[in-house]
């Protein structure tokens, strides 16, 4: 099967979760498939790991194009006149249009890897045409908007969600698949998409985390570790509550508890959270985090906004480290129940309750160590979701 795959940024490195996705599938699409790939480079980093990612997918044809059109008043302004959503406008390219109307007769399925890609797939296309959606995109936009008090920001957050809401539940009724995770699905679903063409995936994170030993409780320190790239908004603003409304219970309760957190973060940021909470320890990025799951205790992914599965809770629940999640971090992981494979709280209190009982409850913690893991590994592994794929696919 000729398949084109559509992705708005270069799928590689994979060291974060949505770049993660979106190298497994190009890894597996060209194991079995004739593939080609179109996508966009927004940055020197992209211009500089072009090379690298070509040689790691071999023989497959990569069409790349620039592209960077800013979050901007402007921009934001131009969108609005051309009736499309800012996130849909700043991923315009002619180039990358010419480009796909002039192939795309070639493949017998056009895989679009995000939403954004959508608008390239040629209106008189006669194959196949399955999106993946790595989240239901208006849902995180609502959600940023019901969290912050700035009432123009709250209003412009609020009109982004609806114009991407109407243009998901659009797409998914032209297109012959929709790979999105349950909860997105089910988000769609109430948002007015049909139910028929949804089919099920999940992102997932490293399995070799399986392989290693279990953990141990006594071979950990009292501390807590949070990951996540802090130029995303979600999980800068997910920290910051962390920080002012739970750290304080925390210690509190847990004298000698420490705080380490891994992710990139502009100097801005991080004077910031330095002056907020003194005692934490800011690591930056981290390439292998094995040795800090190994000694830290707890796991928490404190998001307020974001939708998708989070591929650090997945891979903090891969390695057997006991997480404490909101709502928000934890969904989509449908087979996990809280107080067995992890903690789901949303309130300051809760979620400094159910850390500060995995800091000192040995017995607790060994369970559901070992429990996460084992539902981890039935449930949420790789070969399920390119089976998903291939049924997409297939139709």
């Amino acid at each position: 099967m000729k398949v084109l795959f559509l992705t708005p940024q270069l799928p590689y490195p994979p060291i974060s979760g949505g770049v993660i996705k979106s190298y497994r599938l190009v890894k597996f699409l060209a194991q079995d498939h004739e593939l080609a790939i179109s996508c966009f480079l927004k940055g020197e980093a992209d211009q500089q790991n072009l090379e690298a990612f070509k040689s790691e997918v071999g023989d497959v044809p990569v069409f790349s194009a620039p592209l960077n059109i800013a979050r901007t008043p402007l921009n934001f302004a131009r969108s609005c006149l051309t009736g499309v959503p800012l996130t849909i406008y700043r991923n315009k390219s002619r180039e990358f249009k010419s480009h796909v109307n002039d192939i795309a007769h070639q493949f017998d399925v056009i895989f679009v890897d995000l939403y954004l890609m959508f608008q390239y797939v040629p209106a008189d296309f006669k194959g196949r045409v399955v999106v993946h959606q790595q989240n239901a995109e208006f849902l995180m936009w609502s959600r940023m908007a019901e969290q912050t008090s700035n009432l123009l920001l709250k209003t412009v957050l609020a009109f982004e969600a609806r114009r991407i809401r109407q243009y998901e539940v659009s797409m998914c009724a032209q297109v012959d698949a929709v790979l999105a995770a349950p909860n997105d699905s089910q988000a769609l679903v109430d948002a007015g998409a049909a139910k028929h063409n949804l089919v099920d995936t999940y992102h997932l994170g490293d399995e070799e985390n399986f392989d290693l030993p279990a953990m141990q409780f006594e071979q950990t320190n009292t501390a807590i570790l949070f990951v996540g790239t802090l130029s995303w908004e979600a999980n800068a603003d997910g920290l910051m509550w962390f920080l002012e409304a739970v750290w304080p219970l925390i210690k509190a309760k847990a004298p000698g508890v420490t705080f380490t957190v891994v992710g990139k973060h502009s100097k801005v940021l991080g004077d910031k959270l330095l002056k907020l909470a003194p005692d934490i320890h800011l690591a930056g990025f981290v390439d292998d985090l094995e040795s800090l799951y190994h000694c830290h205790r707890v796991f928490v992914a404190p998001l307020r906004f974001g939708s998708g599965i989070k591929v650090k809770v997945v891979n903090g629940l891969y390695r057997g480290i006991p997480t404490v999640a909101t709502s928000v971090g934890a969904e989509g992981l449908d087979q996990l129940v809280s107080g067995e494979h992890l903690f789901v709280e949303d309130s300051p209190s809760g979620f400094a309750d159910a850390v500060v009982t995995l800091l000192n409850e040995q017995v607790i913690w060994q369970q559901m160590s070992e429990q996460s893991r084992r539902v981890m590994q039935a449930h949420y592994t790789w070969d399920v979701v390119f089976d998903f794929v291939q049924r997409s696919l297939e139709g």
